[in-house]
């Protein structure tokens, strides 16, 4: 067995949600030794107990939760290899309808949770270099009815995605975004629980459905894989083509 100093450590922030527990079953799986980190502690210990993992208690809105556990991962390990931000949520409101406190929650949650993220990991990683892996959306990049306070979060998050690769590649850290569609998560329950909004969902997508968490989880791996060092700055579409090609309702296969 690999000890902790040839093993590659990684931080899955967010991990008891749906994306980030699959994350974490998918990076033990290749030898990963994971810090599963987030804010629900019956879901922490539930992942302790089935992978045999640490785990780390975290607040999204306060992000010197999320640089301590960084730090101190860093520290009780001797390196750490990468860092993934799954920490996110959902806003379906028009700009009008939307409350100052709403907005900056959504912010918070997935905008400084990422910089806080980002970081964090600069000052760990910065002599040994390493990966940061964010999650933005489709919907940074589309145009969708009523996704103004998560677009705007999103796209900065590509933004910061986009600066701190080039900020810190001399030292070794590639840093990436994955930008998903709609995904069948519990974040997103409400809508793909609904049959009428999930069909409406699933023609927006050229590929005619909805993501599933592995779906994003098999992406954020491979760009946390050391052996993809030469991929930095990016922000790929996990999206069924949704930010990028137009479906048509109904749409069926080239003939």
């Amino acid at each position: 067995m690999q000890d902790h100093q040839s093993r590659p450590v990684t931080i899955v922030c967010g991990a008891t949600g749906s994306v980030g527990g699959e994350l974490v079953a998918r990076l033990v799986a290749c030898g990963h030794h994971v810090v599963a980190a987030g804010r629900d502690r019956e879901r922490l210990e539930q992942l302790a107990l089935e992978h045999e993992l640490e785990t780390c208690e975290i607040d999204a809105s306060q992000a010197g939760s999320i640089e301590q556990c960084i730090a101190e991962t860093a520290s009780r390990f001797g390196h750490l290899t990468g860092v993934a931000n799954c920490i996110g949520s959902i806003l379906l409101k028009p700009a009008h309808r939307t409350t100052d406190e709403e907005f900056m929650e959504v912010l918070q949650t997935n905008l400084c949770s990422s910089f806080a993220v980002i970081r964090g990991a600069a000052r760990a990683m910065r002599k040994t270099g390493g990966s940061a892996v964010l999650v933005s959306s489709a919907a940074a990049r589309l145009g969708i009815t009523g996704h103004e306070a998560i677009a705007a979060a999103k796209a900065g998050v590509e933004g910061l995605a986009r600066a701190a690769a080039a900020t810190y590649a001399g030292s070794g850290i590639r840093v990436n975004a994955v930008a998903p569609g709609l995904v069948r998560s519990g974040m997103s329950e409400k809508i793909w629980s609904n049959p009428g909004a999930a069909r409406q969902s699933e023609q927006m997508h050229a590929l005619g459905r909805l993501g599933e968490p592995a779906d994003v989880a098999s992406m954020i791996a491979w760009l946390l894989d050391p052996e993809n060092s030469w991929v930095t700055g990016q922000v790929i579409g996990v999206d069924g083509g949704l930010g990028t090609v137009l479906a048509r309702p109904g749409q069926g296969s080239a003939t």
